[in-house]
Order: C-alpha cells, then structure tokens, then sequence
C-alpha cells in the first residue's frame, strides 16, 4: 500500500510541476504574472518584461478586473470574489497588452472518512471540483495527492489508536496551490464494533424507519430479506443514526433487517442483530376482533399489543394470532403491535383499527311488570340483559305497535281497563340486531261484588308477564283517606271474601299487588276497586207503648246512617211526630197524648256515610197490652 501511495505521488507530483510552470507570460509578452489560476482569495504578481519598461519616467497603468478602473504602477492585486477577469495593462511605450485570470471558488472538499480495525481509515473524496485532493493525515507521515473521481481514496494506519484529525484540499493543474482544506476527526480502533439496532418501526403502509446506535466514521451497509432471512444488501450507511426505508409493501410482508459495520480496509464484515417487521392485521368479526400477524419470531420474548393507546394485550412467541373478545359493537378499536426482542430491541407495527360489530340476536325481554297509576294511565317496567344494549324499545299493544322508548319504562296514558290490553316489547340494540319480541304481559284486572250481607267478593286477573311466574299476591284495604285498614296474603290465589264487620266504614278501596319469584322485579299492581256496603234499613211492624220497657217506641234503624228524617203520620195524613236525630224514636204520643192502638204511616230520609240517599216508609201497628 505505501509503494503504490509513493509511486501516484511521484506521478500526480510530477503532472503537477509540469503543469504549474512559470511564470505565464501575458499575450503580446510585455508582462508576465505568477498566477494565472487559483481560489479566492488570489494574488497575483506582475512582471514587466523587457524591453518593455514601466518605471516613473515611463509610466504603466494596470486594470485588474477589467472594470476600466486603472491603477499607476501596481503590480500585486488580490482576487478576493470567484470569476474570470481580463487583466489589462496599459503601456506607455508598447500599448495594451492582456492575459486571463480565472478565480475559483474557494470550496472546502467533500470527503468521507471510514474507520478501519487495527488503527487503519480509508478517506473517500467526494467531491470533484477540482483536479486533484492532497490528503494530510497530520501524524508526520507525508502528504498524498490523489486524482478526481473513482480514484479519489486511500488508506493509512496511524501508529496507536485514539483520536486523530485528517485534512484534504482541492488544487487544479496550472493552478495555485492556495484552496482551502476541509477537517474531520476520526477515532482510530483497534477493532470496529458490531452495530446493534434498537428499534424498527412501520411509519406508513410503503417505509419502515430503522434506528441504530452507529459510530462515527464507520461504513454501514443495511440489508433487507422479504418474508424471510435471505438478505440482500439495500444501502450503504454513513455517520447516520436512522434511516427510512421505502417503496415496501407493509400490508403485504414482512422484512427483516441487519447492519453490517464494514471495513473498507480489511474487506470485512460484522453483522448486528436480526430485527423485523411484523405484517399486522386487526380484523372485525361479529362479537370480536382479531388480531393477526406474520413475521420472524427469532429471538423474540413477547409481543406487546396496545389497544386504543392502552397496553392491555400480550401474546407469546409462539403465537401469530389474538382474539380481542372485549370489544362494543359500533366503537372503533386502534391497535398497534411491538415486537419484544430479548435484547431489548422493539419491532413496532403500523397501527390498525377496526370498528367492533355483532350479528347476535338479542335475548328476548323478559320480567314486564305493570302498575296500574289510574282511571287511564299504567306504568311498563322490565329488565335488560346486561349483554346487550338496547338502542330503542318498541311496545306494542294488543298487538299492534304502540310506542317507543330508550329506557326500560314507557307510560300508556290511554289505558282503557275495559279493552283490557295486553303490552309486548321488542328492541334493537347497539348492533343494530333485532330481539324476538316478548310474551305479552296484561295488567291485572280487579273486580268486586256486594253480597246481600255485606259481604265483599273480590276476584281478579292472574299476572302473566314474568319468566318465572307470581309468588303471591297480596289484598290491599284502604279507606276513602287512603289509609291502610287491613292486608290479605292470597298467595297465588285468584280471589278473596271480605266478610270483616267495621261499622265504622262503609266505603273500602281495594287493589292487588303481585310479587314476582324473580328476585329484584318490580312488582305489578292493579287497578283499585272502591266498594260501598249498603245501610241495610230495619224497622219492627208493630210496637207496645206501654212503658214496660220492651218495644216501648218504634224509629227506623240503619248501619252507616249519617243523617236521618223521621215522620209519623196517623191514617188521615196528619203529622204527628218528627225527628232528625239518630237516636229519637216515637213514644206514640201526640202532644203528651197517648195515640190510641192502630195502624200509622212512617216515612223516613236517610243519607249514608256515602253520602246516598235513602228512604222507607211503611205503616207501624201501635198496641196497648192490657
């Protein structure tokens, strides 16, 4: 390596004086220059050849940058701006004469620097502006002059390892020497590192994006295997610590990646850690969505999944699928899957996103209760299986569609206890899903009647719309304040007969309530039913005023009587008594006057603790015992 660097520097050494000779002698030859070529900034000497004079007897005047600006006598002139100039000099004795001036731009050469083991770097110059590089490697040995384009390199080896600086500057043939270097640092090793790549990521369905913990100055080449670990070499990498691989088909493959970490001086090669996307797929089936994914699992721990930002998924490596059965149907889910390497490298996928959705019918409804709240109102209520979420409820009534509700009430206040309807209910849920419709369920109906006696017949519906049927029902007794008198358990009993004597109430009002066997159903309630007992008049036929104290005087007698009228009359109409207290009756006298025996008329008025009207007349026979 050293006999060919001394045989090209003897070589581009030698081009290079043969074509840097001076000076260069203007047009007509009146004057020479030491420069004709160069970057900024550029000097330039003039020589007056003889016998061509220019002194203070014989004057010359110079025009350096052909801008007709003349300067006496100035024979050093600076370029500081890159361009071609025509340099003028007017002679007193000889006339014009000229020669071309061509200042480039002072431009740092582009070079790369690649570390090699064993102390050794290669330097690959870049750029070509100019005609040749010399390289300095600023350690004694000497400089290396090297020519434009594919041969633009070379390698040295430094003494001991540690940090080093290597210059390189641009010079043309027939040029000035004077062309700024360009500096760069390298760190000379022993031995190159092997790379190692942290973590890959899919940035969109065409580029992964590949982070590496890379050195200075070491040439990298990156190489890709689709679907498998058959690489190919992709590109080279140079003191870069990512990169963005595109034109892929992410939906489609899989790839694996590798750095290689190669020395240019050596023709070796150390390879990093396999590291690999994973072709991942979120896909919506009913009541669930499943995940998928294809990649090479080598040297994988774990997959992590995040569903919606939340990390709440792991797979093993053994594993290419997972099913997300904790999902709502109608919302949208984004997952995104990394590859845990044990490592610690991370292999992320592209997001994917699916909306959850369900072909499930729902569970019908069940457990209707209704309350009867008035003369034309009633109260729905039922229970919903918590595995489904109703988006609407329709009721129909007696079979016919009725209304609709997003709660588990509705309210009929059009109720009409003599068509005595029956309600049913069916509802699509979140899904969009039908249910079955439900079996129908009927208020309970409650109906009475009075018995001669007072006695009270009570009899209603059997309640129907609960899965599990009644355990009992229960007979509420209310008077006309709403007071609670008495309860009856008729347990699952269809009827009842109220023969209690209370004379202090005549009006009753009475309902039903069902309880369901099901726990936590509400109950059902009838309609209520008011019962007024009749008064039930008495009177006696005859009476015996005569002071014995047995049916000495005679009234007419009434249960639940709140108000009364009473007249006696004799049998020519007159009146003879009249009362309007309760508890008055007719001695069967006439203003202090014994009556004498016979028949009389009574009539009597009664108004009830109803307040109903009533009235009885009759004849009443008056005997007088002996």
């Amino acid at each position: 390596m050293e006999y060919k660097r001394i045989i090209l520097f003897l070589v581009f050494g030698f081009a290079y004086c043969w074509a840097n000779a001076q000076p260069y002698v203007s047009n007509n030859g009146f004057f020479e220059v030491d420069q004709v070529k160069g970057c900024a900034s550029l000097t330039v000497n003039v020589t007056v050849r003889p016998p061509v004079v220019c002194n203070g007897a014989t004057s010359c005047d110079m025009d350096y940058e052909n801008n007709g600006q003349f300067l006496s006598r100035t024979f050093t002139h600076t370029y500081t701006q890159p361009g071609t100039y025509i340099l003028k000099i007017l002679f007193q004795t000889a006339g014009f004469d000229q020669i071309t001036i061509v200042v480039a731009p002072n431009t740092q050469p582009a070079f790369e620097v690649y570390s090699c083991g064993g102390n050794a770097a290669q330097v690959k110059v870049t750029d070509t502006n100019y005609n040749q590089y010399v390289i300095n490697y600023n350690d004694g040995s000497p400089d290396v002059v090297v020519p434009s384009g594919s041969l633009a390199k070379d390698m040295h080896t430094f003494v001991s390892p540690g940090g080093k600086n290597i210059t390189v500057r641009g010079r043309n043939l027939g040029a000035d020497d004077n062309c700024n270097p360009a500096n760069q640092a390298i760190n000379a090793v022993v031995t190159i590192p092997p790379p190692f790549i942290p973590k890959l990521q899919v940035v969109t369905d065409d580029s992964i994006k590949l982070d590496f913990n890379n050195q200075q100055n070491v040439l990298y080449k990156l190489e890709i295997a689709t679907n498998s670990t058959a690489f190919q070499q992709l590109k080279n990498i140079y003191n870069a610590n990512t990169t963005v691989v595109g034109n892929l088909r992410t939906d489609d493959n899989y790839y694996c990646f590798r750095l290689g970490a190669f020395d240019p001086c050596n023709n070796t090669i150390v390879y990093s850690n396999v590291i690999c996307s994973s072709n991942f797929d979120a896909i919506p089936q009913s009541d669930l969505n499943s995940l998928t994914w294809a990649t090479n699992a080598i040297g994988v721990s774990n997959y992590s999944i995040t569903k919606s930002n939340n990390p709440s998924l792991t797979a093993t490596a053994l594993q290419t699928s997972l099913n997300d059965a904790n999902v709502i149907c109608g919302t949208d889910y984004c997952y995104q899957m990394t590859n845990v390497y044990a490592n610690g490298s991370q292999s992320i996928s592209l997001e994917k996103c699916a909306t959850a959705f369900s072909t499930k019918v729902p569970t019908t409804t069940k457990n209707i209760s209704i309350r009867i709240t008035g003369a034309n109102s009633l109260d729905l209520s039922w229970l919903q299986d918590p595995l489904f979420t109703p988006a609407e409820y329709n009721i129909f009534k007696s079979g016919s569609p009725f209304g609709t509700s997003a709660l588990q009430t509705f309210t009929d206040s059009n109720f009409v206890q003599e068509d005595q309807p029956c309600y049913s209910i069916s509802y699509t849920d979140a899904c969009g899903n039908k249910s079955l419709m439900s079996i129908a369920a009927c208020p309970i109906l409650l109906n009475g009647t009075l018995q001669a006696d007072n006695a009270i017949n009570l009899n209603w519906s059997d309640y129907n719309g609960w899965e599990n049927g009644v355990d009992h029902y229960i007979v509420e007794k209310f008077d006309t304040q709403g007071q609670l008198l008495q309860t009856f358990n008729t347990g699952t009993g269809l009827s009842l007969t109220d023969d209690e004597e209370d004379i202090n109430n005549q009006i009753y009002v009475y309902r039903i309530t069902a309880f369901a066997v099901t726990a936590g159903v509400v109950e059902s309630i009838s309609n209520t039913l008011t019962i007024i007992k009749e008064p039930n008049l008495f009177h006696p036929n005859a009476f015996t005023p005569n002071s014995d104290g047995l049916n000495d005087t005679f009234k007419v007698i009434g249960q639940y009587t709140a108000q009364v009228e009473f007249k006696i009359f004799n049998r020519w109409g007159e009146l003879l008594f009249i009362t309007t207290d309760l508890n008055q009756s007719w001695d069967g006298t006439y203003k202090g006057n014994l009556m004498p025996e016979g028949t009389y008329v009574f009539r009597a008025y009664l108004t009830d603790l109803a307040g109903r009207t009533s009235e009885r007349s009759g004849n009443i026979l008056l005997l007088r015992k002996r």
